[in-house]
């Protein structure tokens, strides 16, 4: 029975910790089926589609296009993991070429809105990604490492072309949100835990 409560005890404990550490990010899977939540630059060129990564909706967009949502910084020091996931559908003859491509980027700024710093994923085209499935790309930054006074940040997801710009780009799951390091006392207490576990069972047995 004690071995039961301490397993229950750990659990709660772990989930308490992945839930203070929610995406920053509101309709970041576009599971409400449309745009909520996002900023838009010629949505005509966007759609959502009834599939997607981990849910059952994903953004696509082509030609020249850009969606945008805000959020507050409250601890620049903290690791954030930004970001998300990005399909080539070749399969669907949608690949991102002939001077089309895809990009992330999330903006770290000041209170007055200047930019400080930018973590990008750089321009993808299909080249960039693996052919027919969600390419993942995210990261683990910093914010503080590019500059002072940080107190908010702006994911954008974004299709432009250099050329005739065939395909679109697809996106989805995208993410700003604390990265998921355990603090060293959550460590020792699920530590401390396990090795009670253990000497439990060596006494029953």
């Amino acid at each position: 029975m004690k071995k039961v409560v301490l397993v229950i005890s750990l659990v709660a404990m772990l989930s308490s910790y992945s839930m203070a550490h929610a995406n920053l990010l509101t309709n970041s899977g576009f599971e409400t089926g449309d745009f909520s939540g996002w900023s838009q630059w010629n949505s005509a060129n966007t759609a959502i589609n009834s599939w997607g990564n981990s849910g059952g909706y994903s953004a696509s967009a082509w030609s020249e296009t850009s969606g945008w949502q805000h959020v507050v910084i409250s601890d620049p020091n903290e690791t954030l993991k930004v970001g998300g996931y990005l399909f080539d559908d070749v399969n669907g003859n949608e690949s991102l070429s002939n001077g089309s491509f895809a990009s992330l980027r999330v903006e770290f700024k000041r209170s007055d809105d200047s930019i400080v710093g930018t973590w990008t994923t750089g321009s993808l085209t299909g080249y960039d990604l693996t052919d027919n499935v969600w390419n993942d790309k995210t990261a683990v930054v910093t914010p503080s490492s590019y500059g002072s006074d940080i107190v908010k940040a702006t994911l954008v997801w974004e299709v432009n072309n250099t050329g005739s710009g065939d395909g679109r780009g697809i996106f989805d799951d995208l993410i700003v949100e604390s990265a998921p390091v355990p603090e060293p006392a959550s460590m020792l207490l699920l530590g401390s835990g396990l090795l009670g576990m253990g000497l439990l069972g060596k006494r029953k047995k």
